[in-house]
């Protein structure tokens, strides 16, 4: 499965990408993408390097004006960190520049 590894600030994440079909991948527009091939991706897992481990992104705990607590799991432990609200938007973006590939709906950042 094709991944990014980027940087954002002091963090490393890993953005890893899932071929699948087309219906699929129209099914989560916010986070599929299409090569020039005519190949569909989606966003399979968004990882957070903690403590030389990867952990995947679970889910959003709590919302404020611009950060979000968000969950993180590896094996059965948890790790929780407040990250920008829009980082799973520029997870896919910088997927869509490295992979060269086209998001089926565009990413809007604030």
């Amino acid at each position: 499965m094709p991944s990014v590894h980027f940087l954002w600030g002091k963090f490393d994440f890993r953005a890893i990408l899932e071929r699948t079909e087309e219906s699929k991948a129209m099914a989560q527009p916010d986070r599929g993408f299409r090569n020039k091939s005519g190949q569909y991706f989606v966003l399979k897992s968004l990882q957070n390097l903690y403590r030389t481990e990867w952990y995947d992104f679970v889910r959003s705990t709590a919302h404020g004006l611009q950060l979000e607590e968000t969950l993180w799991q590896n094996n059965g432990k948890s790790h929780y960190v407040e990250y920008p609200q829009d980082l799973q938007d520029v997870a896919c973006s910088i997927c869509a520049v490295e992979m060269d590939l086209s998001p089926l709906q565009p990413v809007e950042l604030a």
